[in-house]
């Protein structure tokens, strides 16, 4: 009869467990992404939504709260020496990879060096290092060692730069198990996990999902659910649906009539949050493949001929501000006397004609691309290019990839597009953007003065004379037209009711270590 009794608990158990399989799914965390990552490789890393994948995954010295303030992650203290030519971090202790093995300072030191290393392929955390002692000579092979990085003690590390760089510490590095490509080779990104984060990379189905589990040795305590899935779904009709029908936890919109739909529509919007995105929309212009675009006048009436507020207020349905220089409000430096962009037909007009391009005669042919979310938003302006410059301006609408392709390799003569910050200091937006030395300068902008501003900025440890630079940068960019900026977008994101511990910031998600499903 014992006998008897176990093997109907046993069955029973089954039963509940093949039952229920539907309910222990529930459990992970599903948010949608309108294309697959980028990479997920945390050396390469270089993409807005490989970023939202991977900052669940990697930490970095430091982390950014919703409000921008910059708070210790992997480090819990730093300080700078007088000469503002070291920083000195003491690391958290007992943060384990998700490889079992602990992380201290000789991991820092670890991942410096493989970023450097030659044919790393190593994305936006690459020039980050470049100040550091030793740096050029690991990436020219002559050793492998990064001499200006010293393990001082199992949690203290040192790093010695040959000028100031002083916003170090809130650059967005992501520190990894170096071992793990010793172990399992080039493609180890794919095979395992080695970061610190509170989930832990499990499998990429490309076209389908990035799965990442709950790290239960994560130092700030195991999520409480079993794991995220990016569901890559590239249409946003169809990530409404899937949310409506509760196969989506999370949505989040990239188009702007998405977010319009979202705040008309009665349960959506009581199920949305929003905030202010530290993201410049900006208008890129290639001197180098466009000829008219060498005039100054040329570029000054593309960018005049556009009305801010209305595209504001109609496009956007208020879920946007103009943009009129390139630093964000909330983000440290940004100038609030930054000069606006008047809307002003007749100056655009005359200065055309002054250009030798009279209602658009003469100019040569001209396309304006980006990716089909953004569709409507470009056919706004070359709306008004038509209308005012009487230039007809045709829409490239590309894939993903092939778009940011293009982009890198400086192949695109007119487009928009947006840059998120990273970390919360307007060095991200001038510098990566704008720099002509930049791997991101996608508009390939060069301008000696605005490059040697930017360098000084660099190194200048006192925040309001930094900030001064920021501005003249700025201003000096903004009067030679080298771009314009066109709108900041609010962010929203649309969360079940029973999904709680879930963070919007400025700068997109927080990591989901946080949240519950109830």
């Amino acid at each position: 009869m014992k006998i008897s009794h176990l093997a109907r608990a046993l069955a029973l158990a089954a039963i509940v467990v093949v039952g229920f399989g539907g309910m222990a799914q529930a459990r992970d965390l599903r948010i949608n992404i309108n294309a697959d990552p980028e990479m997920i490789d945390p050396v390469t890393f270089s993409a807005l939504i490989a970023g939202d994948v991977l900052r669940n995954v990697y930490e970095n010295f430091t982390q950014v709260d919703e409000n921008g303030k910059v708070l210790p992650a992997l480090a819990l203290k730093w300080t700078i020496s007088p000469d503002n030519l070291t920083w000195r971090f003491e690391l958290r202790p007992n943060v384990k990879f998700h490889t079992g093995r602990p992380f201290g300072a000789k991991d820092v030191k670890a991942s410096f060096e493989a970023l450097l290393a030659p044919g790393s392929k190593a994305g936006l955390q690459l020039q980050y290092l470049q100040r550091i002692v030793g740096a050029k000579e690991v990436q020219d092979a002559k050793t492998k060692d990064l001499t200006g990085v010293k393990v001082i003690s199992p949690l203290v590390v040192e790093v010695n730069f040959s000028a100031p760089d002083v916003l170090f510490p809130v650059y967005p590095f992501m520190f990894f198990d170096t071992q793990v490509v010793a172990d399992k080779g080039a493609n180890w990104f794919m095979q395992g996990s080695a970061g610190t984060g509170p989930y832990q990379f499990v499998e990429w189905k490309r076209g389908q999902s990035v799965y990442l589990k709950a790290f239960k040795d994560y130092y700030g305590g195991a999520p409480k659910i079993d794991g995220l899935r990016f569901v890559v779904v590239p249409a946003e009709e169809t990530a409404v649906t899937m949310y409506e029908a509760g196969e989506l936890d999370i949505l989040v919109p990239a188009s702007t009539d998405l977010s319009r739909r979202i705040m008309r529509d009665a349960t959506l919007k009581a199920q949305a949050r929003s905030t202010p995105n530290a993201q410049i929309n900006f208008l890129g212009m290639n001197q180098n493949l466009y000829a008219p675009f060498r005039d100054k006048r040329v570029r000054e009436a593309f960018c005049i001929a556009i009305d801010r507020d209305a595209l504001t207020r109609g496009l956007f349905g208020g879920l946007a501000q103009p943009l009129y220089g390139q630093i964000t409000p909330g983000i440290a430096g940004y100038n609030p006397a930054v000069k606006k962009i008047a809307y002003d037909p007749e100056r655009a007009k005359k200065l055309m004609a002054e250009a030798g391009f009279p209602n658009g005669r003469g100019l040569p042919p001209l396309k304006i691309a980006n990716l089909a979310p953004f569709r409507n938003e470009i056919a706004y302006y070359a709306d008004q290019w038509k209308q005012v410059l009487g230039v007809d301006v045709g829409l490239d609408i590309q894939e993903r990839a092939t778009f940011l392709r293009s982009l890198n390799a400086g192949e695109t003569p007119l487009f928009s597009w947006g840059w998120s910050a990273g970390y919360p200091d307007a060095l991200y937006y001038l510098s990566q953007v704008w720099h002509s030395k930049s791997p991101f300068n996608r508009a390939r902008y060069s301008n000696p003065g605005f490059d040697a501003l930017i360098d000084r900025a660099t190194i200048t440890a006192d925040n309001e004379t930094r900030y001064r630079q920021y501005h003249a940068a700025e201003a000096l960019l903004m009067d030679d037209w080298g771009t314009c900026g066109l709108f900041m977008r609010t962010a929203i994101a649309v969360v079940k009711p029973n999904v709680k511990g879930v963070v919007l910031g400025p700068m997109r998600m927080l990591p989901y270590g946080k949240v519950t499903i109830n």
